[in-house]
């Protein structure tokens, strides 16, 4: 990847804050390859925030989870949308175990709604046996939880690999997840009556590392060397040029997914 200005930010020089062009049609509202804790790299420059107490970036990752010793998350400036894209490169540092406290959050505005009494948003992690999409679907006025994942192995999960889940609900047809685990190879395309209810001031930003209830990582942190966030449903070309851009980026760390 080679850096181009694309935005400057109040109280810093022109050459202060530099960002990414993706090779997508609508650029990530959030992008991270953890040369420190709470970069964003994307063409809004907005900055994340720590959540639980202060991360911290070593080898260009972050271990996050409410699991650790001290419990670390970060909170980024992504709004939940109808329409989503969450790329990510991840792995588990420990054996994966069943259960939804033990699926490590990758990325999560789970929260609990005051305007709808219930759970609310979504998480995306990996799991036992899965790369996991958790959400909650409004269907009119109630929420209600869907599950969907791409399969993996114990093997697979605890080593870097690349993941994406892509939500499409803004056609009013439904929402359609696609939730792949592209080094594995698997994939599994699900379909939810509703739609993914937000409301501002209340639904958060979307969370790295946990969700904000909690409910989800409870037992199992996270281990996170590129996170990509989009307001958007990625196709497959730009989701292809994207994991071709990521592949390229971590060859230099002999680092293939």
């Amino acid at each position: 990847m080679s850096y181009v200005q694309t935005h400057t930010i109040a109280g810093q020089t022109a050459s202060g804050k530099l960002g990414f062009i993706f090779p997508t049609g609508q650029q990530p509202a959030y992008a991270s390859r953890f040369s420190s804790a709470l970069e964003n790299l994307a063409e809004s420059g907005a900055s994340a925030a720590p959540f639980l107490s202060v991360p911290a970036a070593s080898a260009g990752q972050v271990t996050l989870g409410r699991s650790l010793p001290t419990p670390v998350a970060i909170q980024t400036p992504v709004a939940q949308s109808a329409d989503m894209t969450l790329l990510f490169v991840a792995r588990l540092p420990n054996a994966p175990v069943s259960g939804n406290g033990n699926i490590g959050v990758m990325g999560a505005t789970f929260y609990n709604s005051t305007s709808l009494s219930g759970w609310n948003g979504l998480t995306f992690g990996i799991g036992s046996g899965l790369a996991a999409l958790y959400l909650c679907n409004d269907v009119n006025g109630t929420l209600s939880t869907q599950y969907g994942g791409a399969a993996l192995t114990d093997a697979q999960a605890q080593v870097w690999g690349l993941y994406a889940a892509r939500i499409s609900s803004s056609g009013g047809t439904g929402i359609t997840a696609t939730i792949q685990a592209l080094t594995a190879g698997t994939e599994q395309v699900q379909n939810w009556t509703g739609t993914l209810y937000s409301k501002a001031g209340e639904t958060p930003t979307v969370m790295l590392g946990a969700d904000y209830i909690p409910v989800f990582g409870t037992g199992q942190s996270i281990e996170i060397k590129r996170a990509f966030l989009w307001n958007t449903t990625l196709t497959d070309a730009e989701l292809d040029a994207m994991a071709a851009l990521i592949r390229a980026d971590l060859a230099s760390e002999t680092i293939t997914v």
